[in-house]
């Protein structure tokens, strides 16, 4: 696996970002949690989230995917370990369009 610094922070990631859309959707939290070991097992250090994804499919809710990632990462003990990416705002379906703001001071590390 390959690194790059990002951006002008002091932040390494690989070049390689992990997506979760699927976690808790078509793949399960078994699943997505051997995705998450095999990634780290190659290399990988970067995971792509958001509190949006599978809030379209049925028997889901929005957040699975990071709930799923948040266990595996305090199981594993493994959170300085991971750059973990997320969406500072979004809007999914028509209940959740009606104001989406976020103030820029909230996206700190």
């Amino acid at each position: 696996m390959r690194y790059k610094q990002l951006g002008p922070t002091d932040l390494t990631v690989s070049e390689v970002f992990l997506g979760s859309v699927q976690f808790g959707w078509t793949a399960d939290e078994s699943a997505s949690r051997a995705i998450l070991d095999a990634f780290v097992e190659v290399g990988g250090t970067s995971i792509d989230t958001a509190d949006i994804y599978v809030t379209w499919a049925e028997g889901t809710h929005g957040g699975m995917a990071e709930e799923i990632i948040g266990r595996w990462m305090r199981e594993r003990k493994n959170r300085h370990q991971i750059v973990l990416a997320t969406k500072g705002a979004g809007a999914c379906g028509p209940e959740r369009m009606a104001k989406v703001s976020v103030a820029p001071t909230c996206c700190v590390r």
